[in-house]
Protein backbone atom coordinates (compact mmCIF):
# COMPACT_ATOMS: atom_id res chain seq x y z
CA UNK A 1 0.00 0.00 0.00
CA UNK A 2 1.33 3.45 -0.95
CA UNK A 3 2.21 5.39 2.40
CA UNK A 4 -0.38 8.39 1.23
CA UNK A 5 1.59 10.97 4.18
CA UNK A 6 4.39 11.82 1.81
CA UNK A 7 1.49 13.82 -0.21
CA UNK A 8 0.30 15.74 2.34
CA UNK A 9 3.64 17.44 3.89
CA UNK A 10 1.85 20.67 5.04
CA UNK A 11 -0.75 18.83 7.91
CA UNK A 12 2.08 15.89 8.62
CA UNK A 13 4.11 19.16 9.88
CA UNK A 14 1.80 21.40 11.42
CA UNK A 15 0.64 18.00 13.48
CA UNK A 16 4.47 17.73 14.84
CA UNK A 17 4.81 21.20 15.11
CA UNK A 18 2.36 21.79 18.06
CA UNK A 19 -1.44 22.81 16.33
CA UNK A 20 -4.52 23.54 18.70
CA UNK A 21 -5.48 19.53 19.74
CA UNK A 22 -9.06 20.23 17.99
CA UNK A 23 -7.17 21.04 15.02
CA UNK A 24 -4.35 18.39 15.18
CA UNK A 25 -7.06 15.89 16.27
CA UNK A 26 -9.07 16.34 12.51
CA UNK A 27 -5.61 16.95 11.10
CA UNK A 28 -4.71 13.23 12.66
CA UNK A 29 -7.80 11.47 11.30
CA UNK A 30 -7.29 12.57 7.93
CA UNK A 31 -4.14 11.61 7.50
CA UNK A 32 -5.32 8.01 8.59
CA UNK A 33 -7.77 8.34 6.15
CA UNK A 34 -5.59 8.98 3.35
CA UNK A 35 -3.27 6.10 4.61
CA UNK A 36 -6.47 3.86 4.66
CA UNK A 37 -6.79 0.93 2.36
CA UNK A 38 -9.71 1.82 -0.17
CA UNK A 39 -11.82 -1.24 -1.63
CA UNK A 40 -11.21 -2.05 -5.31
CA UNK A 41 -13.82 -1.34 -7.99
CA UNK A 42 -16.34 -4.20 -9.28
CA UNK A 43 -15.26 -5.34 -12.92
CA UNK A 44 -17.45 -4.27 -15.59
CA UNK A 45 -19.89 -7.35 -16.09
CA UNK A 46 -21.95 -7.79 -19.41
CA UNK A 47 -25.40 -6.80 -18.68
CA UNK A 48 -28.26 -9.35 -17.96
CA UNK A 49 -31.97 -9.64 -17.41
CA UNK A 50 -33.89 -7.36 -15.43
CA UNK A 51 -36.75 -7.42 -13.25
CA UNK A 52 -38.44 -8.09 -10.04
CA UNK A 53 -37.82 -10.36 -7.28
CA UNK A 54 -40.74 -12.53 -6.58
CA UNK A 55 -39.29 -15.02 -4.15
CA UNK A 56 -36.05 -15.63 -2.31
CA UNK A 57 -35.61 -19.88 -2.19
CA UNK A 58 -32.22 -20.56 -0.95
CA UNK A 59 -29.36 -18.43 0.90
CA UNK A 60 -27.97 -17.68 -2.92
CA UNK A 61 -30.81 -18.72 -4.61
CA UNK A 62 -33.59 -15.95 -6.04
CA UNK A 63 -36.42 -15.86 -8.43
CA UNK A 64 -36.37 -13.23 -10.79
CA UNK A 65 -39.50 -12.52 -12.94
CA UNK A 66 -37.98 -11.00 -16.03
CA UNK A 67 -39.66 -10.28 -19.68
CA UNK A 68 -39.38 -14.14 -20.64
CA UNK A 69 -41.45 -15.21 -17.62
CA UNK A 70 -39.58 -16.64 -14.06
CA UNK A 71 -35.75 -16.64 -13.73
CA UNK A 72 -33.79 -18.67 -11.09
CA UNK A 73 -30.79 -16.84 -10.07
CA UNK A 74 -28.01 -18.28 -8.05
CA UNK A 75 -25.33 -15.32 -6.71
CA UNK A 76 -22.46 -15.79 -8.02
CA UNK A 77 -18.96 -16.36 -6.44
CA UNK A 78 -20.28 -16.40 -2.87
CA UNK A 79 -20.82 -19.43 -0.28
CA UNK A 80 -22.88 -18.73 2.87
CA UNK A 81 -22.38 -20.95 5.35
CA UNK A 82 -25.25 -19.74 7.87
CA UNK A 83 -27.67 -20.24 5.46
CA UNK A 84 -30.76 -18.94 7.90
CA UNK A 85 -29.00 -15.76 8.47
CA UNK A 86 -28.72 -15.17 4.79
CA UNK A 87 -31.95 -15.93 3.20
CA UNK A 88 -33.77 -13.77 5.91
CA UNK A 89 -31.29 -10.72 4.71
CA UNK A 90 -32.19 -11.63 1.45
CA UNK A 91 -34.99 -11.85 1.88
CA UNK A 92 -35.53 -8.63 3.46
CA UNK A 93 -33.97 -6.63 1.18
CA UNK A 94 -34.57 -8.00 -2.52
CA UNK A 95 -37.95 -9.19 -2.03
CA UNK A 96 -40.09 -7.40 -4.30
CA UNK A 97 -37.14 -5.03 -5.21
CA UNK A 98 -36.39 -4.18 -8.93
CA UNK A 99 -32.69 -5.74 -9.56
CA UNK A 100 -30.39 -6.50 -12.60
CA UNK A 101 -28.19 -8.93 -13.37
CA UNK A 102 -24.49 -8.72 -14.30
CA UNK A 103 -22.61 -11.81 -15.79
CA UNK A 104 -18.57 -12.59 -15.39
CA UNK A 105 -18.42 -15.69 -17.07
CA UNK A 106 -20.45 -18.80 -17.03
CA UNK A 107 -24.20 -17.68 -17.12
CA UNK A 108 -26.18 -20.85 -16.46
CA UNK A 109 -25.60 -23.94 -14.33
CA UNK A 110 -26.73 -27.53 -14.92
CA UNK A 111 -29.79 -26.48 -13.07
CA UNK A 112 -30.41 -23.51 -15.60
CA UNK A 113 -30.23 -21.56 -13.11
CA UNK A 114 -28.50 -18.04 -13.94
CA UNK A 115 -24.89 -17.65 -12.01
CA UNK A 116 -24.89 -13.60 -11.45
CA UNK A 117 -23.81 -10.66 -10.03
CA UNK A 118 -26.47 -8.67 -8.64
CA UNK A 119 -27.78 -5.06 -8.16
CA UNK A 120 -30.36 -3.54 -6.17
CA UNK A 121 -31.64 -0.67 -8.14
CA UNK A 122 -31.66 2.62 -5.96
CA UNK A 123 -32.33 5.84 -6.33
CA UNK A 124 -28.48 6.92 -6.87
CA UNK A 125 -26.05 4.39 -7.33
CA UNK A 126 -27.26 0.39 -7.59
CA UNK A 127 -26.25 -1.65 -4.61
CA UNK A 128 -24.40 -4.59 -5.77
CA UNK A 129 -25.06 -7.61 -3.41
CA UNK A 130 -22.30 -9.34 -3.43
CA UNK A 131 -20.43 -6.85 -1.50
CA UNK A 132 -22.69 -5.83 0.39
CA UNK A 133 -22.92 -9.45 1.77
CA UNK A 134 -19.76 -10.07 2.03
CA UNK A 135 -19.65 -6.56 4.14
CA UNK A 136 -21.42 -7.40 6.46
CA UNK A 137 -20.86 -10.52 7.07
CA UNK A 138 -23.94 -12.39 5.53
CA UNK A 139 -21.36 -14.79 2.85
CA UNK A 140 -17.76 -15.56 2.33
CA UNK A 141 -16.00 -15.56 -1.47
CA UNK A 142 -15.84 -18.76 -3.23
CA UNK A 143 -15.07 -18.55 -6.60
CA UNK A 144 -15.33 -20.92 -9.67
CA UNK A 145 -13.14 -21.59 -12.78
CA UNK A 146 -16.00 -19.90 -14.76
CA UNK A 147 -16.91 -17.12 -12.39
CA UNK A 148 -14.03 -15.48 -10.94
CA UNK A 149 -13.49 -11.93 -12.02
CA UNK A 150 -14.76 -10.57 -8.74
CA UNK A 151 -12.37 -12.34 -6.79
CA UNK A 152 -10.19 -9.08 -5.88
CA UNK A 153 -13.08 -6.72 -4.63
CA UNK A 154 -14.67 -9.28 -2.90
CA UNK A 155 -11.99 -10.68 -1.07
CA UNK A 156 -10.74 -7.25 0.03
CA UNK A 157 -14.09 -6.73 1.54
CA UNK A 158 -13.99 -10.06 3.20
CA UNK A 159 -10.79 -9.54 5.24
CA UNK A 160 -12.24 -6.02 6.21
CA UNK A 161 -15.41 -8.27 7.52
CA UNK A 162 -13.07 -10.69 9.10
CA UNK A 163 -11.40 -8.51 10.85
CA UNK A 164 -14.42 -6.80 12.45
CA UNK A 165 -15.96 -9.73 13.55
CA UNK A 166 -19.20 -9.33 11.35
CA UNK A 167 -21.71 -11.89 11.05
CA UNK A 168 -20.44 -15.14 10.78
CA UNK A 169 -17.21 -14.19 11.29
CA UNK A 170 -18.14 -13.49 14.95
CA UNK A 171 -18.91 -17.35 15.40
CA UNK A 172 -16.15 -19.49 16.19
CA UNK A 173 -17.57 -22.45 14.40
CA UNK A 174 -17.22 -19.83 11.07
CA UNK A 175 -13.16 -19.40 12.18
CA UNK A 176 -10.38 -19.57 9.28
CA UNK A 177 -9.37 -23.14 10.34
CA UNK A 178 -5.49 -23.84 10.43
CA UNK A 179 -3.46 -26.72 9.37
CA UNK A 180 -3.41 -29.86 12.39
CA UNK A 181 -4.57 -32.70 10.25
CA UNK A 182 -6.52 -33.91 13.28
CA UNK A 183 -8.74 -30.41 13.48
CA UNK A 184 -9.39 -30.45 10.15
CA UNK A 185 -10.59 -34.46 10.33
CA UNK A 186 -13.65 -32.85 11.76
CA UNK A 187 -14.46 -31.05 8.98
CA UNK A 188 -14.23 -33.57 6.49
CA UNK A 189 -17.24 -32.98 3.79
CA UNK A 190 -17.41 -29.53 4.24
CA UNK A 191 -16.33 -25.99 2.55
CA UNK A 192 -13.92 -24.08 4.67
CA UNK A 193 -10.64 -21.85 4.86
CA UNK A 194 -7.50 -22.71 5.42
CA UNK A 195 -4.55 -20.67 6.47
CA UNK A 196 -0.88 -22.30 7.19
CA UNK A 197 2.68 -22.04 5.71
CA UNK A 198 3.72 -24.03 3.03
CA UNK A 199 6.32 -26.56 3.75
CA UNK A 200 7.03 -28.37 0.40
CA UNK A 201 5.59 -28.18 -3.16
CA UNK A 202 6.02 -31.51 -5.25
CA UNK A 203 5.32 -31.78 -8.67
CA UNK A 204 4.93 -35.83 -10.09
CA UNK A 205 5.38 -37.02 -13.61
CA UNK A 206 1.74 -36.91 -14.32
CA UNK A 207 2.04 -33.15 -13.49
CA UNK A 208 -0.23 -33.57 -10.68
CA UNK A 209 1.34 -31.45 -7.71
CA UNK A 210 1.03 -31.96 -4.26
CA UNK A 211 1.47 -28.57 -2.07
CA UNK A 212 1.72 -30.13 1.76
CA UNK A 213 1.36 -28.07 4.86
CA UNK A 214 3.92 -31.28 6.42
CA UNK A 215 6.52 -33.72 6.98
CA UNK A 216 3.67 -36.70 6.85
CA UNK A 217 1.71 -36.59 3.27
CA UNK A 218 -0.20 -39.39 4.50
CA UNK A 219 -1.81 -37.75 7.93
CA UNK A 220 -0.94 -34.02 7.09
CA UNK A 221 -3.05 -31.45 4.89
CA UNK A 222 -2.16 -31.18 1.62
CA UNK A 223 -3.87 -29.25 -1.46
CA UNK A 224 -3.66 -30.90 -4.92
CA UNK A 225 -4.05 -28.88 -8.31
CA UNK A 226 -4.31 -31.13 -11.49
CA UNK A 227 -1.59 -31.32 -13.95
CA UNK A 228 -4.30 -29.72 -16.34
CA UNK A 229 -5.02 -26.35 -14.52
CA UNK A 230 -1.61 -25.40 -13.41
CA UNK A 231 -1.29 -23.24 -16.57
CA UNK A 232 -4.49 -20.61 -14.90
CA UNK A 233 -1.95 -19.92 -11.82
CA UNK A 234 0.86 -19.67 -14.51
CA UNK A 235 -0.85 -17.33 -16.71
CA UNK A 236 -2.08 -15.23 -13.10
CA UNK A 237 1.69 -15.08 -12.48
CA UNK A 238 1.46 -17.41 -9.85
CA UNK A 239 3.58 -20.37 -10.38
CA UNK A 240 3.03 -23.40 -8.24
CA UNK A 241 6.52 -23.96 -7.38
CA UNK A 242 7.24 -20.73 -5.59
CA UNK A 243 4.53 -21.35 -2.64
CA UNK A 244 6.74 -23.32 -1.35
CA UNK A 245 7.65 -21.51 2.47
CA UNK A 246 4.92 -19.28 1.97
CA UNK A 247 2.13 -18.67 4.19
CA UNK A 248 -0.78 -19.00 2.30
CA UNK A 249 -4.88 -18.71 2.79
CA UNK A 250 -7.03 -21.85 0.96
CA UNK A 251 -10.29 -22.05 0.66
CA UNK A 252 -12.48 -25.18 -1.04
CA UNK A 253 -14.11 -28.60 0.16
CA UNK A 254 -12.05 -30.65 2.59
CA UNK A 255 -12.03 -34.67 1.61
CA UNK A 256 -10.11 -37.42 3.17
CA UNK A 257 -7.02 -39.06 1.18
CA UNK A 258 -3.96 -39.55 3.18
CA UNK A 259 -5.24 -37.06 5.45
CA UNK A 260 -7.35 -33.76 4.78
CA UNK A 261 -7.48 -32.81 1.66
CA UNK A 262 -8.50 -29.70 -0.40
CA UNK A 263 -8.80 -30.16 -4.52
CA UNK A 264 -8.22 -26.44 -6.44
CA UNK A 265 -8.42 -25.72 -9.72
CA UNK A 266 -7.65 -21.98 -10.45
CA UNK A 267 -5.54 -19.09 -8.25
CA UNK A 268 -8.10 -17.11 -6.88
CA UNK A 269 -8.62 -19.77 -4.15
CA UNK A 270 -5.32 -19.23 -3.02
CA UNK A 271 -4.59 -16.10 -0.85
CA UNK A 272 -0.33 -15.01 -0.93
CA UNK A 273 -0.22 -13.80 2.76
CA UNK A 274 3.17 -12.84 3.08
CA UNK A 275 4.39 -10.61 -0.40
Amino acid sequence: MINRRVYYPAITHQVEAGMPDILKLFAMLFVIACEAPQPAFAPAFEPGESGQVTAISGPLILVLEAGDGPLEVRLAELDAPDAASATDWLRARLEGQDIRLGYDGLQRDRYDRAIAQVYRAGEGEDSWVQADMVSAGLARVLTHPGNRQAAAPLLQLEAQARAAGAGLWGNPAHRVRDTHPDALAQDIGSVQLVQGRVVEVTRLRSGRTYINFGLDYRTDFTVVVEAGDEAAFEEAGRPLAELEGRSVRVRGWIEAENGPLMRIDHPERIEWLDE
